[in-house]
């Protein structure tokens, strides 16, 4: 296993209920190891599976529930 972190800066305002369901869809996903979320900060810290996970499915998986990242 090849572990690799990224860390993705949230444009739009999260909530308790947004943060739960980030959280809950990356952890979901083959290949990921720990989520991290910081409302304040507004930033989104991910470890995975290089080997079986790649930085776009990530991406757009934060997408995906509504969250625009850069």
């Amino acid at each position: 296993m090849k572990t690799e972190h990224i860390t993705f800066t949230v444009e739009t305002a999260m909530d308790e209920p947004g943060l739960a369901m980030i959280r809950e869809a990356l952890t979901r996903l083959n290949g990921v190891v720990d989520v991290m979320v910081d409302a304040v900060l507004k930033r989104v810290a991910v470890e995975f599976d290089a080997e079986r996970m790649e930085q776009g499915t990530l991406r757009g998986t934060i997408e995906d529930a509504g969250y625009k990242v850069r």
